[in-house]
């Protein structure tokens, strides 16, 4: 069935290793990176509009009919 050495399928598991573990890294830095730019603009624009939206709904309704 297998014509292939030890030696050639050690090598094959070996490069399969090393090019899932870059694709791995590859992956993780995109992720990391996405998480980040939502750390640092996602959040604060989220406060921002909550306060707009807070400062705008606010308004005096009690005398309207």
């Amino acid at each position: 069935m297998k014509n292939r050495s030890n030696f050639l399928n050690i090598l094959l598991i070996f490069v399969g290793l090393v090019l899932a573990s870059i694709l791995l890294q590859v992956l993780l830095s995109l992720a990391t990176g996405i998480l980040s730019l939502i750390f640092k603009f996602g959040i604060p624009l989220l406060i921002i509009g909550g306060v707009i939206y807070w400062l705008t709904s606010k308004g005096p309704r009690r005398y309207k009919r």
